[in-house]
């Protein structure tokens, strides 16, 4: 096969290469924390509360308000249902998920410093800083676009010599060589040709599509995605004299996302030479990531203030993507033909960096004795701030984050009433859009509620939690760009086990 010395190079200098976009990119540096069900059901307003395992992920100083040692953790069970709204067509997708999305402890020492420092707390803290968890089917008759665009984008700056197999070549070699030379944007352009969706016309040096799709056509869209993002907290913290707390973490972090995709057309209109179109993806992202927290929290009697901060998390990640399509086509005498292009090839990316934003935590507290409280944070977040290196690789799609999102500012607001040893309490939960164009993920709410019971060494706590929140989804970055609606209504129950000694 002929390699033209002149091969265009350029390739979506972007995250496009990998096959991420913004959703993918936005979803890493997203904190949905999933920790004890005392946490969930005062809908995590615990920034200036502290003396919970998952008050250490909000603010590191509440590791010194635990007056004993403790352990524990916590189960959870999600029951998800999306329904996605796709040119008139409404489907619906339910999923369950179970996981021990908890874990951690505080050891404390105390009576350090000549009465100065009261207390010094160790505490380990894992918990399920987001959950990827995802399933929607878009199904709907599209009278715009057909996934021919997308391929026919791509086809941009190559020629036939270039995607063609040689006699000594296969469908497979071809297909890696093109995409450890020259990226993804290549590889979409061979897959489609090689297919049969687009064809060359010598005369113009261009591609064109065989798809004919002028009385619109039916597209069925899916989605599976699994995997977390896990959040390691290692904590240092300090009470000084009697109202001041002091802490630190350090924290790590591990992901895993798999998402597989199948797009399928038919009932193309009847001159078209291609009558069905199955097109399969699979992408997995994985990696680490290491950040720092400080927080302060101050007593006045029965008043609470907190202050915390986040930095920047670093991640390095790295993508793997395995693609597969198929077509069934006819001529002109009628004759059917099965085309399927499966090169078993599994693309490894080189390893990128992203790099979430900081956040700010400020809290507020009232302790009415040993009656109850009620407690109020307010998180702000710049994901303008996201950045991905290297950057001369990623201007595109740096240049994107800065245009398309914004400060967040959310709000959580708990309350807990106890009757001897039995607690009842509820939360409040309100996110507002990363985006600037709220339209693409709409502000949402959660309500909680939850009660717990002391046995003395051994507490049980209980929580459920249910949030509606809507969004957009972009089928694909190019071509076909057409969104499809989904709003999810989320329950989450939660079960915690504590243990003091």
């Amino acid at each position: 096969m002929i390699r033209n010395s002149f091969f265009i190079i350029f390739i979506f200098l972007s995250l496009i290469i990998n096959g991420q976009n913004l959703n993918e990119i936005l979803s890493i540096s997203i904190d949905n924390p999933s920790g004890t069900a005392r946490f969930e059901s005062m809908g995590g307003a615990f920034g200036s509360l502290g003396g919970d395992l998952s008050s250490i992920n909000i603010n590191p100083a509440g590791g010194a308000v635990f007056i004993n040692n403790e352990y524990g953790f916590t189960m959870s069970g999600k029951n998800t249902k999306n329904n996605t709204l796709f040119f008139n067509n409404n489907e619906e997708n339910k999923t369950f998920k179970f996981s021990i999305n908890q874990g951690g402890g505080v050891w404390v020492l105390k009576n350090y410093g000549e009465g100065k420092i009261n207390q010094i707390s160790i505490g380990i803290n894992v918990q399920i800083n987001n959950s990827f968890k995802d399933v929607f089917d878009s199904k709907g008759k599209n009278i715009k676009n057909s996934i021919d665009q997308f391929f026919l984008n791509n086809s941009l700056g190559y020629n036939v010599a270039d995607l063609s197999v040689g006699s000594n070549e296969s469908t497979a070699s071809v297909y890696k060589y093109l995409g450890e030379n020259y990226g993804y944007s290549a590889q979409q352009a061979f897959l489609g040709y090689q297919s049969y969706i687009l064809s060359y016309d010598d005369d113009s040096k261009s591609f064109y599509s065989l798809v004919d799709f002028s009385d619109g056509v039916d597209q069925h869209y899916s989605s599976d995605s699994k995997g977390s993002n896990i959040k390691y907290n290692y904590n240092l913290s300090v009470q000084y004299k009697e109202n001041y707390y002091f802490g630190i973490n350090v924290n790590m972090h591990s992901i895993y996302k798999s998402n597989f995709l199948r797009h399928f057309e038919n009932n193309f209109s009847k001159e078209s030479a291609i009558k069905n179109i199955t097109f399969e993806n699979s992408l997995v992202t994985q990696g680490e990531g290491i950040s720092v927290q400080l927080g302060t929290i101050v007593k006045f009697n029965s008043f609470r203030l907190g202050l915390s901060y986040q930095s920047p998390t670093w991640y390095s990640l790295w993508d793997e993507t395995y693609q597969y399509i198929e077509t069934n086509s006819q001529d002109l005498e009628g004759n059917t033909f099965k085309d399927e292009i499966d090169p078993r090839v599994t693309n490894r990316y080189p390893e990128y960096k992203i790099t979430s934003p900081s956040a700010i935590t400020a809290s507020t507290a009232f302790i009415f004795g040993k009656t109850g409280l009620i407690s109020l944070d307010i998180v702000s977040k710049d994901y303008s701030e996201i950045k991905l290196k290297p950057t001369k690789d990623f201007s595109y799609n740096n240049n994107k984050i800065k245009t398309k999102l914004t400060n967040s500012l959310d709000f959580r607001l708990g309350t807990e009433f106890r009757i001897q040893k039995i607690s009842l309490r509820s939360g409040y939960q309100f996110y507002t859009s990363p985006y600037k164009d709220s339209t693409i993920m709409e502000d949402y709410s959660t309500l909680a509620f939850g009660f717990g019971y002391d046995f003395g060494d051994t507490v049980l706590n209980l929580s459920h939690k249910i949030s509606e929140s809507k969004r957009k989804h972009q089928l694909f970055d190019s071509g076909l760009t057409d969104l499809t609606q989904i709003d999810s209504n989320t329950s989450f129950s939660t079960l915690s086990l504590l243990f003091k000694f």
